[in-house]
């Protein structure tokens, strides 16, 4: 039985690669209907019992027939409910690289693998990871094959079609299909689909991220060879007027670009129609200033608006050349990229006005809510203080009774019938023997309820100290461990103090510090547990030369093993000829990605996902440390524990100069 694959929504340009190389290994291939609604489709196929495909390779943002947004997560959800055993194999064609977290959150939802825009140069292994989905074997020679065709019609232009048309209706429809999906912001977000029913381009603004890059906007990638004619590459830019400019190759070897403007500009010169559109382009490249501004498909779009308004005046409208592989060019007009960002500008202040506001209210509750907490732990802290108290006198109230009635016992004995059977039934020695253990237990409870309420009630004092005061590290992070006590009973926790001396400084704001690390180092490790794949995931963090090396120093957790871990030590350090009090809080959970790790105390940044953190805990934590008690902070992810051994996880460590006051 032949196998079929169903191409959902992409490109034509992508459509076309997937095509040939499917149908190179002898697979059956059909794409589905923009206009068509995917789940009805294929629920029709279920309910008509017709052949469903074996594999959907589907854009990770495709539309339904109605106009509003079908992100990926229906559709695995669709083909896990309905169809377990169809795949779907799902494609980011706004993005030339995958994070590690983006694919996480694919295969979470469902699918087998996130793949990146697909091109000439990543076909090949993009098609070995559907052949592995589909359980076929992979033949290199008519692979290779495939890929060589497509490379001949690059520079081979359509004689039944114009090849600027084509480009063009491309782009278009890319801009639709991007306009339809709701972006990932930062990395994990969980996806919000778009109920609006009225998508027209009239009301419809493209979905952009702060930190969207270049590769994400509308790239044409025309390429013209030296050995062409100009009238060739005059006729490409008559039948594309929006075409900005042609990339220009020499035997398969990009050389540069050639825009519009200066193509025209040299075009327009005496004699020039007769002089150069009937000799190759390399005569009238050698005759244009070229000077391109060539980025990164990685670049920030803000970060390329200022490279590119900072060029001579004469260059500033020149397109920007955008390099999105080793290889693998193309051209980006100035005009999209000054509009995606004032686009970007007008998010960041939207962002920004709707964070402020939230901030302002999260400020006024937490105000108002420190003012109850301080008044409810005054009113507790009387009768706490009361039982205490009593606790005492009722001890040794009981102690003297216990002893008249040893007295008793020894003077009159117990052989009296009404006696030994009153002692019997209340079962005398027992009750002798626990009395005095319920009352201490009595005690120790009302002793730490009183800590707790004295805790509570350094922490929301609403005055500002004119002076700091001399207080003890160890005991803002103890204060901090008894507030947190309810979330801290599953997890393992290891301290190892010295004996600190005391610094001046405001416990009520170090208590909160260590509350927002010791609390963030907790939503990992419970985060961690619910999610056993994770777990087992902790190995691939790991480089490959130390996970096999058999001397090396790197601990691995397994899913059998592995148990949710805090270390919070103390020490004393030495920095700058300085000395300086250290406390870390460590775990063992999955640690913080390194290509966030510099923003991880930016205001409103968060790796949770939405309604589960404002983004302002660490950056208050840096703020109280660095500002209000010139001290330090340091993130380390993986980190160093005390026996000197790489251990996955994340470590805080707080760093406070000591007689700094």
């Amino acid at each position: 039985m032949v196998k079929s694959v169903l191409l959902a929504q992409l490109s034509a340009e992508e459509s076309l690669m997937w095509h040939n190389a499917l149908s190179s290994h002898h697979l059956e291939v059909w794409a589905a209907s923009e206009t068509e609604d995917l789940l009805k489709l294929l629920d029709q196929k279920r309910q008509s019992k017709q052949s469903l495909p074996q594999l959907i390779i589907s854009d990770i943002g495709i539309r339904y027939g109605g106009g509003t947004s079908l992100l990926a997560t229906e559709l695995c959800k669709w083909c896990a409910d309905h169809a377990p055993e169809l795949k779907v194999l799902l494609v980011n064609p706004r993005q030339t690289q995958i994070k590690e977290v983006e694919k996480r959150w694919a295969i979470r939802r469902g699918a087998i693998d996130l793949l990146p825009k697909i091109s000439l140069e990543n076909l090949n292994s993009a098609f070995k990871v559907a052949a592995q989905a589909l359980d076929i074997e992979v033949k290199p020679e008519a692979l290779n094959t495939a890929i060589s065709n497509l490379k001949l019609q690059q520079y081979q232009p359509d004689k039944g079609a114009v090849k600027g048309k084509n480009i063009r209706q491309t782009a278009t429809q890319e801009l639709a299909r991007k306009m339809a999906m709701i972006p990932l912001m930062v990395m994990a977000s969980e996806p919000v689909n778009d109920t609006s029913n009225d998508l027209s381009p009239k009301s419809t603004k493209r979905q952009l991220a702060l930190d969207s890059t270049i590769s994400e906007l509308n790239l044409s990638n025309t390429k013209v060879d030296l050995s062409q004619t100009g009238e060739f590459t005059r006729q490409i830019f008559k039948d594309d007027p929006l075409l900005p400019a042609i990339i220009v190759f020499e035997q398969d070897k990009y050389v540069g670009m050639l825009s519009r403007r200066r193509f025209l500009e040299c075009l327009s010169r005496p004699y020039a129609l007769e002089l150069f559109t009937k000799r190759p382009l390399r005569v009238l490249y050698e005759q244009v200033p070229v000077e391109t501004l060539e980025l990164h498909g990685n670049t920030s779009i803000v970060m390329a608006s200022q490279l590119a308004l900072g060029r001579p005046n004469d260059e500033i409208y020149e397109p920007v050349i955008v390099r999105l592989e080793a290889d693998t060019y193309s051209v980006l007009d100035v005009h999209d990229l000054l509009l995606e960002q004032s686009h970007i500008h007008e998010l960041a202040t939207k962002l920004l006005r709707e964070q402020t506001q939230t901030t302002m209210f999260q400020t006024e509750k937490m105000a108002s809510l420190g003012q109850i907490v301080a008044e409810v732990s005054h009113d507790i802290r009387n009768p706490v203080s009361a039982i205490y108290g009593n606790t005492e006198c009722l001890l040794t109230y009981i102690e003297g009774v216990m002893k008249i009635l040893r007295a008793y016992e020894k003077e009159y004995g117990t052989s009296a019938t009404t006696i030994s059977e009153t002692l019997e039934e209340v079962d005398w020695d027992f009750v002798r023997s626990d009395l005095p253990q319920v009352v201490k237990s009595i005690q120790s409870g009302a002793r730490y309820l009183r800590r707790l309420v004295d805790t509570l009630q350094s922490l929301s004092h609403m005055e500002d100290h004119a002076n700091p005061e001399a207080i003890s590290l160890i005991d803002c992070v103890e204060s901090s461990l008894t507030i947190l006590s309810g979330r801290i009973r599953n997890v393992q926790i290891v301290k190892n103090y010295i004996e600190l001396p005391k610094i001046n400084g405001y416990s009520d704001r170090l208590i909160q510090v260590f509350m927002n690390l010791i609390s963030n180092s907790l939503d990992a490790l419970v985060d961690l547990k619910s999610h056993p794949d994770l777990i087992r995931q902790r190995e691939d963090l790991i480089p490959k030369e130390n996970a096999h090396s058999e001397h090396s120093n790197v601990k691995v957790d397994t899913e059998i093993t592995w148990q949710p871990l805090m270390m919070i030590t103390s020490t004393i350090a030495e920095i700058d000829n300085r000395k300086w009090i250290s406390v870390k809080v460590a775990d063992n959970g999955m640690g913080i990605p390194k290509e966030i790790q510099n923003r991880i105390f930016d205001n409103f940044f968060t790796t949770k996902g939405q309604g589960h953190g404002t983004g302002l805990g660490l950056a208050i934590c840096h703020q109280i440390i660095t500002q209000q008690h010139q001290g330090k902070i340091v993130l380390r992810s993986p980190y160093l524990n005390n026996n000197g051994d790489v251990t996955i996880g994340t470590e805080f460590e707080v760093l406070l100069p000591i007689n700094y006051f």
